[in-house]
């Protein structure tokens, strides 16, 4: 018997196990990792080199030392010489794109007049970030793209990158690296990476943020360190919810969910929702179709149940009430009214309008970033982006005039809240 998707009845008590099943997915699929993550985060930041090393060995079978731990600029430009023509041209039209699509993100500063004096608000980009490019199922030179070049842009003065240490640079990796001109380079990968980066080493400078997808120990490990440092998402497995009607093209939207469900975890998420049932069994017999033709047949024999499935809504309402809901990584809108449909769509990380429009162009070329919230997070979170690399700085200059006239509303409000001293600071200046 063929790979056969199910279709589901949102309505159903099937359907609904399948939304608390998303909901519920990322915390069932961390319970068992947190220890071991915690464990290794303690060690690195007590024992610094020494444990980060003794990590690449055990995780990543490499012998790594204070003098290999760096990779030398010269390495990555030999490396980088290896990577195919093809490649190239298409990274640099890729990151053309990426830097014209997230300069429109520059925030500026700004001044004020007020009865007191002068109010600014200054953008200061951040000063050192720690870029994460997971190497486990392939290579990401994608990932050095869309997190470099919108901490460039910010302004970020030192970017290092960290790349797990399995056998030799990939020269598309180092191509990506060096075309940006990134000279900071670490062969450390896993939850003893991020530690270095956020607490630092002997070796290892820490920073001030770490992005940067990786898998389910690298995002916990991120999820521990917030606070010591500053991240961009706790990202989990990849997601789509495509949402179509009877003018979609079965075999594209079928490709479509294999494109995110192949990404190897088992933990991926792609369902189709529509409210056409002949369009469903259309669908279903098209991703069986293209399961079996795939050379990658094997990543989908170990994604959960119902993690790919088609689910029947009673109308468009219910479509996208099931869409909110979710709020998925990525949200392809196929319909003959799609336009229309995004005005209802309040949650989602990206959004890809019409029939030719897959993610995969927005994951590799288009210009918008690839690092998007998981997990139901994009109900609050945003895609990365340049605002993720600079912080806001309020500023206030006071007139001598203005402080006598604001005193009294100031000793008025700390009072009520019983703060003597802050009435006092406003009103001794006002005498």
């Amino acid at each position: 018997m063929g790979f056969k998707i199910p279709i589901i009845t949102l309505s159903s008590a099937h359907g609904k196990r399948v939304l608390s099943s998303i909901r519920t997915a990322a915390s069932d699929r961390n319970a068992s990792a947190l220890s071991n993550v915690a464990n290794i985060l303690c060690d690195v930041k007590t024992n610094g080199d020494k444990a980060l090393f003794k990590y690449s060995k055990q995780f990543d079978g490499a012998t790594v030392t204070k003098n290999t731990l760096r990779l030398k600029s010269d390495y990555i430009g030999k490396r980088a010489a290896l990577a195919e023509k093809a490649f190239t041209a298409s990274c640099k039209e890729a990151a053309k794109r990426i830097r014209a699509f997230h300069e429109k993100q520059l925030s500026k500063s700004f001044t004020i007049k007020t009865p007191e004096g002068k109010l600014s608000q200054l953008i200061r980009p951040l000063q050192r970030v720690g870029v994460y490019v997971p190497g486990g199922y392939t290579a990401y030179p994608s990932t050095v793209l869309m997190d470099v070049i919108p901490a460039q842009i910010a302004g970020v003065a030192e970017i290092a990158v960290a790349t797990p240490p399995r056998g030799e640079l990939h020269p598309a990796i180092a191509f990506a690296l060096e075309m940006l001109g990134v000279q900071e380079v670490y062969r450390m990968g896993g939850p003893q990476a991020i530690a270095a980066f956020a607490y630092g080493t002997a070796s290892v400078k820490k920073v001030d943020k770490i992005v940067g997808p990786g898998n389910l120990y690298v995002a916990l490990a991120k999820k521990a360190v917030y606070g010591t440092v500053d991240i961009d998402s706790v990202a989990g497995p990849s997601e789509v919810i495509v949402l179509a009607d009877a003018s979609a093209n079965p075999q594209w939207v079928a490709l479509d969910m294999l494109a995110q469900a192949e990404h190897g975890s088992g933990d991926e998420t792609a369902i189709c929702v529509t409210e056409d049932m002949e369009f469903a069994k259309r669908l279903q017999h098209a991703v069986s179709l293209e399961v079996a033709a795939s050379p990658v047949k094997d990543v989908f024999k170990k994604l959960r149940l119902d993690a790919l499935c088609i689910c029947i809504a009673k109308d468009r309402k219910q479509s996208i009430d099931f869409v909110n809901e979710c709020g998925p990584e990525h949200l392809e809108i196929i319909t003959a009214t799609y336009a229309k449909d995004l005005d209802s769509v309040k949650n989602a990380g990206a959004v890809f309008l019409g029939p030719y429009s897959p993610v995969a162009m927005g994951d590799y070329f288009i210009g918008t970033n690839h690092v998007l919230p998981t997990g139901g997070a994009a109900r609050y979170a945003s895609p990365l982006g340049v605002e993720s690399f600079v912080k806001r700085m309020s500023v206030a200059e006071i007139s001598k005039a203005g402080c006598k006239k604001a005193a009294a509303h100031v000793s008025v409000l700390a009072r009520t809240e019983k703060f003597v001293h802050h009435a006092l600071s406003a009103e001794k200046r006002a005498v």
